[in-house]
């Protein structure tokens, strides 16, 4: 990938996840104080593997272990955890009870699969700036905003590719 390419990517909100993104977020970890043991490695390259797709803790591991044998589920939520607490990544729980990690630090949103619940990074485009805008208009005494989370639904390109009437429905 060129460096123009690149950069138009992180504009979009797309975490790049190149060999230089990990070894940036490993360095970060051990100016942290953390070690950056084979596991973690593992863990993150699974992480920032899935590219636009937000996974599962338990697909992050499945992931990870084809990287290092050693890793455990136990372990790839701590590791997780950790980076999380370092803004490494995110962590998103839906109201069935289901998180994804997002490894993308740029600001963005998410659509969810309606089909699958697949969960993709999307861009903010215009509709941030509509809302920033309008923010303190929000704002009232007994409440607050500062920031919102927005999330669209439709359907993957993968589940659009199995059905292609998904891609036509309203």
């Amino acid at each position: 990938m060129s460096v123009t390419s690149g950069r138009l990517r992180e504009r979009r909100g797309e975490p790049r996840i190149g060999p230089r993104a990990i070894a940036d977020r490993l360095r970060a970890l051990e100016r942290e104080g953390y070690r950056a043991t084979p596991q973690r490695r593992a863990i993150l390259e699974g992480m920032l593997g899935a590219g636009r797709m937000n996974v599962s803790a338990e697909e992050i591991c499945r992931r990870a272990r084809a990287l290092c044998p050693t890793v455990n589920l136990a372990t790839t939520y701590r590791t997780l955890e950790l980076f999380g607490r370092l803004g490494m990544a995110r962590r998103h729980t839906y109201g069935d009870g289901r998180s994804v990690f997002c490894p993308n630090l740029h600001p963005h949103y998410h659509g969810t699969c309606l089909r699958c619940g697949a969960v993709v990074d999307l861009s903010r485009g215009d509709v941030a700036e509509t809302l920033e805008r309008k923010q303190s208009a929000l704002t009232d005494p007994a409440f607050t905003v500062v920031g919102h989370r927005i999330e669209f639904h439709g359907y993957c390109a993968a589940c659009q590719a199995s059905e292609p009437a998904l891609a036509r429905t309203p």
